[in-house]
């Protein structure tokens, strides 16, 4: 298989949370091809969302020297900053990505994540709403928004929200477990 097949197998990986098997793929291309742009990107995302924040950050950090012009390579660098609680540098890189492309959605829930846990709930609202009017298909910014509704006893729209996502295939267990027990306890009334 082509270095591009494999990244883009790698890519499919990572949407699907097989995080490990992307690492090894994307790290399989990049000993082949240390400069190839698409596998840094991707395998700092792989290594952002596995939760290896401090390799994420080495690699984004080595994209970023070659491209400063990827939005998605900042978002993961302001992801995996958050998860640090690296929270200023996050914010910084976060509104670099936003700054890139002012309608990616999960750049605006991300910034949303980082306001809430900075206790500026009112921004956090106003960006996750946003970001879920951009994108109202994206399972983790629907998540965000049935619990921001349930947060705030919009049960009315927070019911809805977690019946969809507890009824999407592919979504990954703890989340769709999550889902059907708010759901359940929203239908009995125990808001």
């Amino acid at each position: 298989m082509d270095l591009k097949n494999l990244i883009e197998e790698s890519e499919s990986l990572i949407r699907s949370g097989d995080y490990d098997e992307a690492i090894t793929t994307l790290t399989g291309v990049l000993a082949e091809e240390p400069d190839n742009r698409a596998a840094l990107l991707a395998l700092g995302i792989a290594y952002t969302e596995s939760g290896s924040s401090q390799k994420a950050l080495k690699t984004l950090h080595f994209y970023l020297t070659r491209d400063q012009e990827s939005d998605l390579a900042w978002e993961a660098l302001g992801c995996a900053l958050l998860r640090l609680n690296r929270n200023a540098e996050a914010e910084e890189a976060l509104m670099k990505a936003r700054e890139l492309n002012p309608q990616n959605a999960t750049v605006l829930r991300n910034l949303s994540v980082l306001m809430s846990k900075t206790n500026r709930g009112h921004e956090a609202y106003k960006l996750l709403k946003r970001s879920y009017e951009i994108d109202n298909e994206d399972y983790l910014t629907m998540y965000a928004m049935a619990c921001a509704y349930r947060q705030l006893g919009r049960f009315d729209k927070a019911l809805p929200l977690f019946g969809t996502l507890r009824a999407i295939p592919s979504l990954p267990g703890e989340l769709r477990e999550d889902s059907a027990l708010q759901h359940l306890e929203l239908s009995l009334g125990w808001g």
